[in-house]
């Protein structure tokens, strides 16, 4: 038995990396986890706008 973890920092990248894995007989595990991998304040001057985050999308696949 075979287990990877797959990443993508989009859905839809991760989505796409699982269809072409499926078809090669590999089984999703569970489901799918996102961390933040970054995150930042923005600020104009000494005000506060928004916080930026970047994510990371994972999915454990397994192949028998």
């Amino acid at each position: 038995m075979e287990q990877k973890i797959i990443t993508s920092s989009h859905v839809s990248g991760l989505n796409a990396k699982m269809a072409e894995l499926i078809k090669e007989g590999w089984e999703p595990i569970g489901g799918h986890t996102s961390i933040i991998v970054e995150e930042y304040a923005q600020y104009a001057g000494n005000q506060y706008r928004r916080t930026e985050r970047k994510y990371q999308f994972q999915q454990t696949m397994r192949k028998s």
